[in-house]
């Protein structure tokens, strides 16, 4: 089965940008909206095509009723399966500023499409996540993202550790965050030029084997009550701070 997106903040983004990656577009019969209107014009300009469904017919294709009344049929997986590491990293090879974020067991779909959405926020040049034990990069990430998963590639690896060295290989420092001996804290770290954030499962952390592949170790200071943050949440501050200190 094709990959599939709905929501408009997700289907009129791609329908902008890259329309040649939208197979059809299915539309609610009973929408007769400014919101349809602007979407119907654009895909006639864009030679997309069109049909108009019941609701029922959407609930069936999405497999929800989140759609807000449109699904776009892709033409090409919604992650860039076929871009590989190894490509992404000599793209960047001369990029003097350049921020990679690595997920660790990232496994809710809302929390992958709100780090997407946030990684785009901050000029990540790409997302890396495991092809085991991730979430997959699907239409609920796709919706949550709000556009996002258009703009910033998101590359499946097999075996993190591995990639993780050669991301370092290519130039990049890494670093981890959790909680450890050697960890400091994130307002402390000084982030290099090239940098790739290590951002893992909440409750677990990252693995063992993937915080000893990190050059260092970061934790962000908690200064209330509750010493956790959501993964998605941790993530934004991180790409803040970061994206911060290399303006400076």
């Amino acid at each position: 089965m094709a990959d599939l997106i709905y929501g408009f903040h997700s289907v009129s983004p791609l329908l902008w940008q890259n329309p040649e990656k939208i197979a059809i577009i299915y539309l609610d019969n009973k929408r007769q909206d400014k919101r349809v209107a602007e979407l119907l014009s654009l895909a006639e300009e864009k030679s997309i095509s069109i049909e108009l469904v019941n609701a029922a017919r959407l609930d069936k294709i999405c497999g929800n009723t989140k759609h807000q009344g449109v699904v776009a049929e892709l033409n090409e997986s919604i992650a860039k399966k076929s871009l590989s590491l190894k490509a992404v990293l000599t793209e960047l090879l001369d990029k003097t500023d350049s921020t990679l974020v690595v997920l660790d067991g990232v496994t809710d779909p809302h929390n992958l499409g709100a780090i997407i959405r946030s990684c785009d926020c901050f000029g990540v040049d790409a997302v890396i996540i495991p092809k085991d034990n991730s979430a997959s990069v699907n239409s609920t990430v796709a919706k949550v993202a709000v556009g996002a998963i258009n703009n910033i590639p998101v590359i499946i690896v097999n075996n993190l550790a591995r990639s993780l060295e050669e991301i370092k290989d290519a130039g990049y420092w890494i670093a981890g965050t959790t909680l450890a001996e050697r960890s400091v804290s994130l307002f402390e770290f000084k982030p290099d030029r090239r940098m790739a954030w290590v951002m893992g499962a909440e409750g677990t952390g990252i693995r063992r084997l993937v915080a000893e592949n990190c050059d260092y170790l970061v934790s962000i200071p908690m200064y209330g009550k509750t010493q956790s943050l959501n993964v998605s949440v941790a993530t934004g501050v991180v790409l803040s701070y970061n994206k911060y200190t290399q303006e400076k």
